[in-house]
Formats: C-alpha cells, sequence, structure tokens
C-alpha cells in the first residue's frame, strides 16, 4: 500500500496550509479538516494512506483521532504532531499505534523525511504479510535449492547463470513438478535485484474475477467487498522479480493489460486512475506447450513474445535420471530433520525402483513419496515396499533395463506418446475417483481449470467423458 492521499486535521489554519502545500508540492492529494470529528467524517468517507493530526482541538484530542482511525482501518500511518510535548503523551500515542509524534514547530524537510520513512516502513508491511500469506499457503514440499546430477539440468543451471543479472523476463517452460519455481527463485537469487522482494503469482489459483485485483490491486470501493484500498503484486514486487506461474491460465481480457505494464511498465489499480510506475523483472512459468496454446488463442502472442525474450526449458524428471536418487537424498535428510527422526537410508531395491518409476508429477511427487516413507516408515532404512508406487507406471513396463554406453535406460510401451500416457492416466484417474474433478486434480497436481481444459479437448476427439462441466 503506498502512500499517494494524505489527510491534515489541525484547528490551526496557517500550520494546517502549511502542511498541506508542503505535502502537494510532493505531487500527495491531500485533504484537509479543521477538526477531528470532521477529519473523521472525511476520513470514514474517502479513505487515507496517512493522517497527521495535531494532538490539542477543542472537539477531539489527537489521541482520540488515532483511536477511532486505528479501530477502523489498523494498517492507516498516523503522525501526531503537538505544541506541548511530553514523554508521557508521546508513549501514548506510540502504544496506540501512532508511526511518529512530532514536536512544533518543524521544517519542510522534518515532514518530507518522515513521511519517506512511512512508506518504507509501509513496503516492509506489506512485504511480510505477503511473506506470511505465502507460507500459510504452503502445502507442499518445495525443493529451495537445484539438486542435480544429470548433463540437461547442469546445463540449464550454466545457462541461466549468464542472464540472471539482465532485465531481460525470462519464459520457464516444463511439466507440473518439474522445479520452475525453484530455478525462478535461483534466478532471482543470482541478479542484481536479490536484495529485493520476490513475488509469486500462481495464476492457476486465483479466481478470474480475482485476478485482476491480485495482479494491480484496487481502490477502496473498486467492488463489493473493497473495504480499503490494496497493493498488488505488482505494485509489491517494485524494484523486485515477479513470478507469474502458469500464465497460461491467465484470462484472454486481462493479458492485453499484462502487456501494457510490461511494455509501459505502469498500471492503474481496479477502481483507479492514476497510474502506477513499477520497475519489475518478469519471469513466467507454464506447464503446457506454450506454442500451442499461442496458436488455440489461450494466450495472446504479442504478450508471449514479450515474455519469451529468454526461453528455459527443464526437462522431466524421466529425462533427467541421474538426478532421481540424489533429490530422494535431498528429501530424506529434510524429511528426517524436520520430523525428528534419525537420518534412514534406501536400500539398493528401493533405488532401484525408483529409478524404474514414470514420475508423471515429477520432482513434487518424488518429494511427497519420500516424506510418506519416512513418516510412515519404523525401519532405519527406506525399502522399496515403502514406496507406495503405482506399477502400472514403471518405465520397465514388466521387461527390466538394457544398458548403453554404462548408464540405464528404459523403454516405454511400444506406441505409446506421453501426450496419449496424459490422456490414459487423466481418464483412469477420473473413472478410479467417480468422476470427481476437484479429487483428480488434487492427486494429479494440475489446477481444476487445467483438467476441465484436457476434458474438453478429450471430447473433441471423440471421447465420451461422464460429469457435470
Amino acid at each position: 500500500m503506498a502512500i499517494e492521499r494524505i489527510l491534515v486535521i489541525d484547528d490551526e489554519v496557517l500550520l494546517r496550509n502549511f502542511l498541506a502545500e508542503t505535502l502537494r508540492r510532493k505531487n500527495y492529494d491531500v485533504q484537509t479538516a479543521e477538526s477531528g470529528e470532521a477529519g473523521i467524517a472525511k476520513f470514514k468517507e474517502q479513505g487515507f494512506d496517512l493522517v497527521i493530526t495535531d494532538m490539542k482541538m477543542p472537539d477531539m484530542t489527537g489521541i482520540d483521532v488515532l483511536k477511532t482511525i486505528k479501530a477502523l482501518t489498523p494498517q492507516t500511518v498516523v503522525i501526531v504532531i503537538t505544541a506541548y510535548g511530553s514523554v508521557e503523551n508521546a508513549v501514548e500515542a506510540m502504544r496506540l499505534g501512532a508511526f511518529n509524534y512530532l514536536i512544533k514547530p518543524f521544517t519542510p524537510d522534518t515532514i518530507e523525511a518522515l513521511i519517506e520513512k512511512a512508506k518504507e516502513h509501509i513496503g516492509l508491511v506489506d512485504e511480510n504479510e505477503y511473506l506470511r500469506s505465502e507460507m500459510r499457503g504452503k502445502n507442499s514440499p518445495v525443493v529451495r535449492q537445484p539438486v542435480f546430477e544429470s548433463p540437461s539440468m547442469k546445463k540449464v543451471v550454466e545457462d541461466i547463470s549468464k542472464v540472471a543479472k539482465s532485465n531481460a523476463n525470462i519464459f520457464i517452460t516444463g511439466e507440473s513438478g518439474t522445479g520452475k519455481e525453484v530455478i525462478a527463485a535461483l534466478i532471482h537469487q543470482q541478479s542484481t535485484r536479490s536484495m529485493h522482494p520476490f513475488i509469486k503469482v500462481n495464476c492457476a489459483a486465483i479466481p478470474e474475477t480475482l485476478i485482476e485485483s491480485e495482479f494491480f490491486g484496487h481502490e477502496k470501493g473498486a467492488f463489493t467487498g473493497a473495504h480499503q484500498k490494496k497493493s498488488g503484486r505488482f505494485e509489491l514486487a517494485h524494484t523486485g522479480t515477479l513470478l507469474l506461474d502458469e500464465i497460461t491460465e491467465v484470462p484472454l481480457i486481462l493479458q492485453s493489460k499484462l502487456l501494457r505494464v510490461l511494455q509501459e511498465q505502469e498500471f492503474e489499480r481496479v477502481g483507479g486512475t492514476k497510474p502506477i510506475k513499477v520497475d519489475v523483472r518478469v519471469i513466467s512459468t507454464s506447464n503446457r506447450n506454450v506454442k500451442e496454446a499461442v496458436e488455440h488463442k489461450i494466450l495472446r502472442e504479442d504478450l508471449y513474445f514479450r515474455l519469451n525474450v529468454i526461453p528455459v526449458h527443464l526437462p522431466p524428471l524421466r529425462e533427467r535420471i541421474e538426478d532421481i536418487i540424489p533429490l530422494a537424498g535431498y528429501f530424506i535428510d529434510k524429511f528426517c530433520t524436520e520430523s525428528h527422526l534419525p537420518k534412514k537410508e534406501l536400500t539398493e531395491r528401493a533405488k532401484k525402483r525408483l529409478l524404474e518409476y514414470l514420475w508423471p508429477g515429477n520432482v513434487r511427487e518424488l518429494a511427497n513419496v519420500i516424506e510418506r516413507a519416512v513418516v510412515m516408515g519404523t525401519s532405519q532404512t527406506i525399502d522399496q515396499s515403502s514406496l507406495f508406487l503405482d506399477a502400472s507406471l514403471s518405465l520397465t513396463d514388466g521387461r527390466g533395463t538394457h544398458e548403453s554406453s554404462g548408464t540405464d535406460l528404459y523403454t516405454l510401451p511400444v506406441g505409446i506418446t506421453l501426450k496419449e500416457l496424459e490422456k490414459r492416466l487423466i481418464i483412469e484417474t477420473l473413472h478410479a475417483h467417480n468422476h470427481n474433478r476437484k479429487k483428480t486434480a488434487e492427486i494429479l497436481d494440475i489446477s481444476v481449470r487445467t483438467l476441465r481444459n484436457k476434458i474438453n479437448e478429450y471430447r473433441k476427439e471423440g471421447l465420451e467423458i461422464v460429469g457435470e462441466d
């Protein structure tokens, strides 16, 4: 929440006008009130980001004004000014939530510097609230740093180290669960923006009616339920990096607005008219075939070109089997530590089973399998019987392995493409759960919207799939 609108409450007309003119020269929208009651009435009617109130006024004291405003909107910044300074008053004002307590007389520089500090404070509060909400929303384990041994992932990490310090937008593609968010975080860490915010938006998880507000924020009263002004993710990511996770799930009507932000580096909040300038580096991800998404008018071509300055593709886990055992070891250490359990080891049979499995859910599925084995197992070793893997999704298809150039390779059933395998997995999971789309989407770790789109594709191909649309 940036500071844009300021309310000055003071019964002294000279000081009131002095503050108003000082702040207007800095392009703030300033309103004034000659009494506490008039100020509270204006605040209830219009809403303000910052209130400057005198302590001693005929009808209400500054303390009364402070209490009322904090009861209405606790996040509003309030500065109390007075000509009758005392330690007791200052302590009381700060205890009740005042940002600062200023003694008259003061210079324009003093009030301007104080408001700059208030802006920094608000930025930190907004970022902390965002981080707390992110932590509350965590429901699946992810790798915070990439763990890899495969040549393909070594090449990915080597490539991103070359481009991380640029400001170019990056588009990361790959199946769900391959670690796109981890790579995005690594790019941010290696960039010149690493000391600034790294803000994420899961575009597939936000209802279409709310996604514009999540991106750009909204003004008070912009729509039903908008009881106060809210900063959007672009505003929170100012000077840092914004991750648009599953960008192909953004409705087409909003994609044109996204394109304008990327081109102009400015936007308006929902219900607002004032342009807000931002400096944001955008990283986008998608688990779709992006070229097909463009061809089918799911993703605007001009937006794709703007986002896809530097493309990065993450191969699925089944195509980088050298990473499976190192990743499993990482997750064993992680979950043993988190569960306060002694370190466990994989048996050779368990390793073989992990290497033979298809991993349709990629690294995220591997993490879930290992967590279950760690928590449920009673032994110091993890054997194949503890892994609970679907035998029908084995890379060997029951026919064993063969060796080539010293590396274990696996053969898929003849004639089964990855697209066909995905279709079979989705349809069989739907059948197994009585066509419950929410449950199916949870098991397959995709959004309900993505599942609906897949079902519509299969119906166009002539497949009969029962269930509600």
